[in-house]
């Protein structure tokens, strides 16, 4: 709904192209024509897909991380994976939360957990498609978001300790649902 006289600077359109591509990870969630029409005219004004992703590359210990959390994660109640991201990468909490969005795409998984610990606070990245209320899970150990995208932070605990209350808020958060 732009006027057609705006003219964007490249690395305006770039940027711009780059929040609607994490925004709906990369086109597949909560995309309209709208959202499409919104990306040609940034295509039209400069935008680059190349550039933008490479703005989104990892370094390769953070890409390390990122699968050893989905390599070892474990599935409870069949379909929800719980892990844990080495913290011992720069943005160890930003490689935890891609871990949580590339256990999604595992056949099955109805939600993900991804713990990371940094210094004495454990964070945990919680991931789902809406089946599974992702942001009441997280509310029970005091963190919030929305249904797909949530989060929280627990202080003094391992993250052993960390993913048993995970559990134990998603045996709460699925007897409330039953």
């Amino acid at each position: 709904h732009m006027d057609k006289k705006v003219k964007l600077h490249q690395i305006e359109a770039d940027a711009l192209l780059a929040g609607i591509t994490v925004d709906t990870k990369n086109f597949c969630v909560k995309t309209g024509a709208m959202t499409f029409e919104s990306a040609a005219f940034l295509r039209r004004n400069g935008a680059d897909s190349i550039r933008v992703r490479l703005l989104f590359q990892n370094d390769m210990d953070a890409y390390k991380a990122k699968a050893t959390a989905v390599r070892d994660a474990e599935l409870f109640r069949d379909h929800i994976a719980i892990s844990v991201c080495p913290s011992d990468v720069e943005n160890s909490t930003l490689t935890a939360a891609q871990a949580a969005d590339d256990l999604m795409n595992v056949t099955g998984i109805q939600a993900s957990f991804v713990c990371c610990k940094v210094e004495d606070t454990v964070y945990i990245s919680a991931r789902s498609f809406g089946e599974i209320n992702v942001q009441r899970v997280m509310e029970k150990l005091g963190g919030g978001g929305h249904l797909t995208v949530s989060g929280a932070q627990l202080t003094d605990c391992t993250v052993e300790e960390a993913k048993e209350k995970v559990r134990a808020a998603i045996e709460e958060y699925l007897e409330e649902e039953a």
